[in-house]
């Protein structure tokens, strides 16, 4: 259902008001009138105004006093001035004080001023819609910022020559560079030649709307490698056009030592594990020749056990008593 607009016409001549408002009233709006400014601005505080037509020279409050009282409470609601005054200090105070419009008496063409006051609604709609959205985008961003600073992997964007355009304090601890000192540089500055090849063939991919995940080697402020996994996804304008990228950044250096450990085992096991004894992890089942698993009471059975105390446990144990004696005179 459409919204019918307000409009407050505020003129303490009456054949001016009612001209004004019979026009208004055909045009489809819901019309207040008021002789002078101080009725004027209590039906202003009283109803819902969509915007305000006023007089200038008028009894009690003039139309500049409606104007700044009405700019100080809502801002944006859009007024025009429609006045026989039309001296220069005039006209130049009530545009100061957010008149959207300026119109002289007498009043020539009505169908221009209905012109006038569409205008000056669908301005005041796009205003408040830009408003809105801004507030929403600063709240995005907010909530964005809060969570990036908060979680354990670094964040950062790149514009589309990858330059640094954002930073988390988790991927400046992560390679010992301030925020500042980051976004001064490329990505090419911390990362090996090898590493920017796969950035520059990953940036083609990311630029046809694709995300990646890749590894990279970055250099950290005392020039030490710091081996990374980067999750990167696309940035695009609201025409569809590349802008850069936002990437989530996790150090994989100990897991890359991991990795050449295990490959260094992998060559040596031959050599090291003939005396290995397999043993299920679950279930402590024994692996015996042919890959036969059995359970590890079946597997000692054959094994004599008695209990006893070793030399060293006894020294350790009874510290006060010599045990030589005992075994010479055994």
């Amino acid at each position: 259902m459409t919204h019918q607009k307000t409009i407050l016409i505020i003129d303490d001549e009456i054949s001016i008001r009612d001209s004004l408002a019979l026009f208004f009233k055909d045009e489809d709006y819901v019309v207040f009138t008021a002789e002078d400014g101080k009725s004027g601005l209590n039906i202003f505080f009283n109803e819902e105004i969509d915007i305000v037509l006023t007089d200038l020279r008028m009894p009690k409050k003039d139309g500049i006093e409606v104007m700044q009282t009405i700019h100080k409470t809502r801002p944006d609601t859009p007024m025009i001035v429609v006045s026989g005054a039309g001296k220069k200090e005039d006209i130049i105070k009530a545009l100061r004080m957010g008149a959207k419009d300026y119109i002289t008496k007498p009043l020539a063409d009505l169908d221009m001023i209905g012109h006038t006051v569409k205008q000056a609604l669908e301005n005041s709609r796009l205003n408040k819609e830009n408003k809105q959205y801004r507030k929403q985008l600063e709240k995005s961003e907010y909530q964005y910022r809060t969570i990036t600073e908060n979680i354990a992997e670094g964040v950062f964007t790149v514009d589309k020559f990858e330059n640094f355009t954002y930073t988390n304090q988790a991927f400046c601890t992560m390679i010992g560079f301030s925020s500042d000192k980051i976004l001064q540089k490329n990505i090419k500055d911390l990362s090996t030649e090898d590493s920017f090849d796969i950035i520059q063939q990953q940036t083609l991919t990311r630029k046809k709307g694709f995300t990646g995940r890749y590894e990279i080697q970055i250099i950290d402020k005392d020039m030490k490698t710091v081996h990374v996994e980067l999750a990167c996804s696309p940035i695009f304008s609201d025409d569809n056009q590349y802008e850069g990228a936002i990437a989530v950044v996790r150090d994989i250096t100990k897991i890359i030592e991991l990795r050449k450990n295990f490959q260094k085992f992998l060559t040596q096991k031959d050599i090291v594990s003939n005396d290995v004894l397999p043993i299920c992890a679950n279930c402590k089942s024994i692996r015996i020749k042919n890959n036969d698993w059995i359970q590890i009471e079946a597997y000692f059975k054959d094994i004599v056990f008695s209990h006893g105390i070793c030399p060293t446990c006894c020294d350790k144990l009874y510290p006060e008593f010599d045990f030589s004696e005992l075994d010479t005179k055994s």
